[in-house]
This record gives structure tokens, C-alpha cells and sequence, in this order.
């Protein structure tokens, strides 16, 4: 049974005073914080107290049943729960009690154990009801909330987060991520660089390069986005995210020197998509880069600055046409497995560097040959999706593309 806590109130309702003083001296020795109430307008009063978790009411009384008493609570308090006691505990009881909204029904007599183990179990139930909402909804709109301040305060990232948060969560699922790392992958991207909000506007905003004193604060905001959502243990995860993704896979990135699998899956996503991200867009002292370029430093920095496995996963998202370096940001499109390839496709993969097609030819061609119809197994437990047809056509684009290079 869940251990009772002081600050767990309970609102006792009954207008006989003998059962009323039972039921509170059974709460109080169990370490629960009973108030009470001899009828029902009392009770209204008192729940008015933000501190009282669960509603303990008798059935019959004069002036509102517990039935009403149940309405009431919904309609004031719906988070509230409401256990009804009952001297009768006959079917006819127990489907009026669900009907209204209460969480059960207790029938007279009950001993000591019988009623702290429904309130116990009753309050358990909620407690995870609360925790599934935060779970599930507050983490969510504190990050839209939180990304909109540092895009309202930069407008030179207009977009970026919605961008890069979709670009991770593509390579999660092509990564072969499960939903809830694909949900923290979400979290972490659109709030990675949240810690910015901490950096002066002379050093954000600032048009030019930074100097080195300019630059270590910069690299502070990892540290600060860290402590920022340190607050909110359903973001745990997230933080890890939010603190390290600017590791490098040789260990010569911050704030922590981290290197390969040592720094977090998700965070070293986020790395490669804020990359990919950063090179498409103009920035106040550069141009977008061309894709040829961007792929040409995702290949350089692989297994330098970037985990290789992720850098592949983009390059062949890329190469795949899924993955679109338009200027003013990427963009993520699906894949049509019976697409037939045009010749500008071909022309754009032409475009790529000759080693990074044999690369992908090679790699494509391996995969085949070992058969694999549904995934090949990688570090950290991570399974790439592969499916056959669709590296066949890829296959077949690439190496159209090689004879377009080679005349």
C-alpha cells in the first residue's frame, strides 16, 4: 500500500458525530491529515482548501446526500476524488456512486485497514492520473512556450526550433526510436538551445564573430538550459538533451568533454540536425550553404564532430530525397518507394560529391547482400530500418547518378 503523506488532506463528511470521529481517528493514526464537516454546506466551505486531495462522505444525510455531495466536488474540484461511504452497500448503491462520478464505495462495518486501504489505493490512482497529465501535456507546452521566447527575443532563428525538432524526429524514426525516446528526442530539440535566453543581446545579437571572452559565454547556455529545467523532474530526460548537445564524438565539445557513446542518443540527434539546420538558413555573416557543401561537411566531420551512425542516417534521408537543403532551412518530405527518379533528381545527386555516392552505393549494396529485410542491429541497441524494395530504388538512383558524373 502507498505510504501516506501529511500533506495528503482528506475532507471527512458525516453527520453522525460517533462514525465521523471513527473515520477521522482511522485517517489521522494512518498518517493521513483529516478535516471534517457534520453536513453538506460545511463541506462546501471546506473544500474550498486547495490542500484536501480526497472527499471521504456518508450516502445519507440530511440536507445533500453524498450523491450530491459527489456533484458538487466534480463541479468545484473536478480533480478531486470522492470515496462514499455506505450502510447499504447494495449493487443499486455502487452503480449510482460510478454514475455520479465517485472513485468507490465502502460499505458499514470496515475496519481500520479496510478504509485506509481504499483511500490509499484512491489517492495512488490519482497521484498517477496526475502525473500521466504532466507527463504527457505540460512538457509540451512549456517547451512551444519557452522555444516562442528565444525565437521572439532572436528573430534571426525564426522557424529554427519547429525545423530542427522535425529533422530529429525523422532521424529518431529512421534510427528506429521507440515513441517515448522519439517524444524526448521532440522535447530536447525544441528546447535545446533554450539556455540562450540566459546570454546578453550584446553577445546573441552580436553581427559579427565573437572573441573569446564573447564565446565562453556562448558556450554557457548549455549549462544554463540545464538549470533552467531543472525544476521539472518530467524533464529529466529532456535536460540531457538540452546540456549535451554540443558534445563532439572525439570528446573536444562542451560542457562536458563527453565523447561517443558516452554522450546521450537523443542529444547526439539534436547535434546533427542543428548542423544540418544551421548550414541550410542565412546567418547575419554568411549565405546558406549549397547542398553539395553541407554534405561535404557532414562528411568531414563524421566520427570527428558527429556520431558516423547519425551523420549516415542523414546522408541517406539526403540521397533518399526525404531530406530537402532548400534554402531557408531543410525540409522533411516522405518517400515514395514507387517514385520514378527524373533526370533533375539525378542531376541533384550528381551534385553530391563522387565519394559520398560510392559511399552509399557501397553501404546499400552490402546491405542487400547480407539479406537484410527489416533492420540491421547498431551500437546503443539502435536498429536502423532497411527496407529491401526501398534500397533497391535507392540503389538504382545512385548509381545513375555516378554515370551522369562520369559522362
Amino acid at each position: 500500500m502507498p505510504q501516506p503523506s501529511v500533506t495528503e488532506r482528506i475532507l471527512v463528511i458525516d453527520d453522525d458525530p460517533i462514525v465521523r470521529s471513527t473515520v477521522v481517528e482511522m485517517l489521522a493514526r494512518s498518517g493521513f491529515s483529516p478535516i471534517e464537516a457534520s453536513a453538506y454546506e460545511d463541506a462546501l466551505r471546506l473544500l474550498d482548501d486547495p490542500e484536501v486531495r480526497l472527499v471521504v462522505s456518508d450516502i445519507v444525510m440530511p440536507g445533500g446526500s453524498g450523491f450530491e455531495v459527489t456533484e458538487a466536488v466534480r463541479q468545484r474540484r473536478p480533480s478531486v476524488p470522492v470515496l462514499l461511504i455506505t450502510g447499504a452497500g447494495t449493487d443499486k448503491n455502487l452503480s449510482e456512486a460510478l454514475a455520479r462520478g465517485a472513485a468507490g464505495l465502502i460499505p458499514k462495518p470496515f475496519t481500520m485497514a479496510e478504509l485506509t486501504t481504499a483511500v490509499a489505493a484512491v489517492l495512488d490512482r490519482q497521484a498517477k492520473s496526475e502525473a500521466d497529465v504532466r507527463n504527457r501535456f505540460v512538457p509540451g507546452v512549456l517547451a512551444d512556450v519557452l522555444a516562442s521566447v528565444l525565437e521572439a527575443r532572436d528573430g534571426s532563428v525564426h522557424g529554427h526550433c519547429d525545423r530542427l525538432t522535425e529533422l530529429a524526429t525523422k532521424l529518431g524514426e529512421r534510427m528506429g526510436l521507440g515513441r517515448r525516446d522519439l517524444d524526448t528526442l521532440s522535447l530536447g530539440a525544441l528546447l535545446h538551445d533554450i539556455g540562450k535566453i540566459g546570454i546578453p543581446d550584446s553577445i546573441l545579437l552580436k553581427p559579427g564573430p565573437l572573441d573569446p571572452q564573447e564565446w565562453g559565454l556562448m558556450r554557457s547556455h548549455t549549462e544554463i538550459g540545464d538549470r533552467l529545467l531543472a525544476p521539472f523532474p518530467e524533464l529529466e530526460d529532456v535536460r540531457k538533451v538540452v546540456r549535451h548537445h554540443h558534445e563532439q564524438w572525439t570528446g573536444e565539445g562542451y560542457p562536458d568533454g563527453l565523447a561517443g557513446t558516452d554522450i546521450p542518443l537523443a542529444a547526439r540527434i539534436v547535434a546533427v540536425a542543428d548542423a544540418i539546420e544551421a548550414m541550410s538558413v542565412r546567418r547575419p555573416y554568411r549565405d546558406p550553404l549549397t547542398p553539395s557543401v553541407i554534405v561535404a561537411e557532414l562528411e568531414n566531420g563524421r566520427g570527428k564532430q558527429w556520431d558516423p551512425m547519425v551523420v549516415d542516417c542523414a546522408l541517406e534521408l539526403i540521397f533518399m530525397g526525404s531530406l530537402l537543403l532548400e534554402r531557408g532551412g531543410p525540409q522533411v518530405v516522405p518517400i515514395d518507394l514507387d517514385r520514378v527518379w527524373s533526370d533533375e533528381e539525378i542531376a541533384r545527386f550528381a551534385e553530391m560529391r563522387i565519394a559520398d555516392l560510392v559511399r552509399m552505393v557501397v553501404s546499400l549494396g552490402e546491405q542487400l547482400e547480407e539479406g537484410s529485410l527489416t533492420g540491421v542491429e547498431q551500437k546503443d541497441g539502435v536498429v536502423l530500418p532497411r527496407r529491401r524494395r526501398e534500397a533497391l530504388r535507392v540503389l538504382t538512383a545512385l548509381k545513375a547518378a555516378l554515370r551522369a558524373v562520369s559522362g
